[in-house]
């Protein structure tokens, strides 16, 4: 009973983080087209006020992007990314003091000495195949019999847990 509990909060999560992927990559798409068919050239090569709206524009987009991966993927991998391009958008396009620059590039080293010594891959593919079980059983519960076959797919991989 109690497990049963814990799997339907689970699935419901997931189900929300999968609504929520959607919405932000819809977003990304809108925003990308709004911004090439806004984008005055004669601008972009005379204001420099203008081409740093727009990188900053482009960076958030490119965020967003990464956003979503992070969402769908679960790994450690996938977050220190979007914590790097955050600090990258942050570093090219915002003009900032010298001792901001400095922290941001200490920050971006460190978060390169996590990737490199401190992530653990195996942990990562663990909760990637629960994961990818727990999205199974959403697409059987939402789509129905057309999944079903997969599932069994899924049921069938030695469980790592």
């Amino acid at each position: 009973m109690h497990s049963d509990v814990r799997d339907k909060i689970s699935t419901a999560a997931t189900a929300i983080e999968i609504t929520l992927g959607a919405i932000i990559l819809i977003a990304c798409i809108v925003a990308s087209l709004g911004m090439v068919f806004t984008t005055d050239t004669q601008k972009l090569f005379l204001s420099p006020d203008y081409l740093q709206a727009r990188l900053s524009d482009a960076c958030l987009i490119i965020i967003g992007i990464e956003l979503i991966k992070m969402i769908t993927s679960y790994t450690i991998d996938s977050v220190v990314d979007v914590m790097l391009l955050a600090i990258a958008r942050q570093m090219v396009v915002e003009h900032t003091s010298p001792v901001e620059n400095l922290m941001m590039v200490v920050a971006v080293g460190i978060l390169f000495v996590i990737r490199k010594y401190l992530y653990v891959s195996f942990l990562d593919s663990r909760r990637r195949k629960r994961e990818a079980r727990v999205a199974a059983a959403i697409r059987e519960e939402v789509f129905g019999d057309i999944f079903k076959s997969k599932k069994g797919e899924t049921q069938a991989e030695p469980s790592e847990e």
